[in-house]
């Protein structure tokens, strides 16, 4: 992970509230995950967003990013007999949605609340960010591709909608702030905000 100090609010928050969205600001090690899509100059089935994670420590803000991916790979969107197919997920904040649980037998970030999504059934690998938004409970988790050094280079099997470190690294990274946020405040579910690199 990338990480930055900042003496005042790191310009990711004021994008975050001029969205209308929520900042955690109740003590250290309140997460603010923010994931930012890019629609500037997307590169299908690569690991081309970005995930952002912004707290209070000691009075200093903090912002530690990685690689990541908002968007299915190329797999499932263009698996002929997957049905329902693949989703993208909304831009949004999915306020409490996610607590620690497992995903494939390992520690992640579990969906527990309704999130907002797109589905994608053109089989096509271009995004496709539009049509009927849906907003269900489906298992949209927060988890890390491959565990061979530096991750997987193309996303693939690794998402048909889930939102997928490449690094496991950077994911272990994360876990442990989410465990820091429990030491700390207690909170043991977590705010999930999606917003795209046209804002920033």
């Amino acid at each position: 992970m990338i990480k930055r100090t900042h003496d005042e609010l790191p310009d990711i928050l004021w994008t975050v509230k001029k969205h209308g969205f929520v900042v955690f600001e109740d003590g250290d090690y309140d997460l603010n995950i923010i994931g930012v899509r890019n629609v500037i100059d997307p590169q299908p089935n690569r690991f081309d967003d970005k995930i952002i994670i912004a707290y209070m420590l000691d009075g200093q803000w903090i912002t530690e990013e990685a690689d990541f991916t908002t968007d299915p790979g190329r797999y499932w969107l263009q698996k002929p007999d997957y049905k329902p197919c693949a989703v993208y997920y909304h831009p949004q904040q999915a306020r409490g949605a996610y607590k620690i649980g497992q995903h494939r037998g390992y520690r992640a970030l579990k969906q527990v609340q309704k999130v907002k999504y797109w589905r994608d059934g053109d089989k096509g690998e271009h995004a496709n960010y539009e049509g009927h938004v849906y907003k269900d409970l489906i298992g949209l988790n927060i988890h890390r591709s491959s565990l061979r050094e530096g991750g997987s280079t193309y996303v693939d099997k690794w998402s048909a909608g889930c939102q997928v470190f490449q690094n496991n690294n950077d994911f272990q990274r994360f876990l442990e702030l989410c465990d820091m946020q429990i030491k700390h405040l207690g909170y043991r579910t977590f705010t999930y905000t999606l917003i795209t690199n046209e804002a920033v």
